[in-house]
């Protein structure tokens, strides 16, 4: 399967200088915008050249910024078309498509990652989850889990808050980020102020080749649907949800961390049966 015009962006994003870099990332955010733009309109919009954007465009593999654009328009026709058919399917169509989803995740998942991302989050000191806007309830529900495994966590979508959190870190401890875009400058932020810190950063995202991403030591992609155009239209965290989930059940399985379970579980009961007494 080739790969779209937003594929092929993300793919290659880390191989573009930073100034192709801003006019690709305004692609990103404003797909739908952009298929009516001219190079000016693109560049001014992503405060660029408009010589910047050609080399964008030729760095992508097309020959200039106008066959950048009708692939990108052609593309956007078929995932309308898409889009409208699936919005009459059933709802066993629905599950069905998730089922999918499921699948392409398990099948392009990097197994040595999830394994080594793992055993850093079962050997740290305490792991700092952090995560913006409609991403933030899925860190609350790794922060649940992760008491129930015996490992101590700091969570939240607050900037201000989970920023304080990194800056106080101790050497041993670790930051998760989860962002589907790997854009949100908040994010980012939080990653950049933890490798400052010389702390290990682990991302669950959609692209690999994002700009959270780069700040990364390990990264496991969430992405289980590669005939979506633009996230920002057909909006969900299915595959964060379950990439989350699936690293849980994996530290869960973990040796080392069922007799950390087991030995609370013991503590646990103790405290019950002292209570009933």
């Amino acid at each position: 399967m080739s790969l779209s015009v937003i594929e092929n962006i993300q793919a290659q994003r880390s191989s573009l200088s930073p100034t192709e870099r801003k006019a690709a990332d305004y692609v990103l955010k404003h797909t739908f915008q952009v298929v009516d733009f001219t190079v000016k309109d693109l560049a001014m919009a992503s405060d660029v050249s408009e010589a910047t954007v050609i080399r964008m465009c030729q760095h992508l593999g097309y020959k200039g910024y106008w066959p950048f654009r009708i692939s990108l328009s052609k593309e956007l026709v078929k995932y309308q078309d898409q889009r409208n058919v699936s919005e009459g399917n059933s709802v066993g169509d629905i599950f069905r498509e998730y089922s999918r989803t499921m699948l392409n995740l398990a099948e392009n998942v990097d197994q040595e990652v999830v394994y080594e991302a793992v055993a850093l989050l079962r050997r740290c000191e305490q792991v700092h989850l952090i995560a913006a806007g409609n991403t933030t309830p899925l860190i609350e529900h790794m922060a649940f889990r992760f008491g129930r495994l015996g490992v101590k966590c700091s969570f939240s979508g607050i900037a201000e808050y989970f920023m304080n959190q990194i800056n106080l870190a101790g050497q041993d401890d670790v930051v998760l980020a989860i962002s589907q875009s790997g854009m949100t400058k908040s994010i980012i932020d939080g990653a950049v102020l933890a490798k400052q810190r010389n702390l290990k950063v682990i991302v669950i995202t959609a692209y690999k080749n994002s700009a959270l991403a780069e700040l990364a030591d390990y990264v496991v992609e969430a992405k289980g649907d590669f005939t979506r155009f633009d996230f920002y239209k057909k909006y969900n965290h299915l595959c964060e949800m379950a990439v989350a989930e699936m690293l849980l059940d994996v530290l869960e399985k973990d040796e080392k961390t069922q007799t950390i379970i087991q030995e609370k579980d013991t503590v646990g009961l103790e405290i019950l049966s002292d209570m009933k007494l």
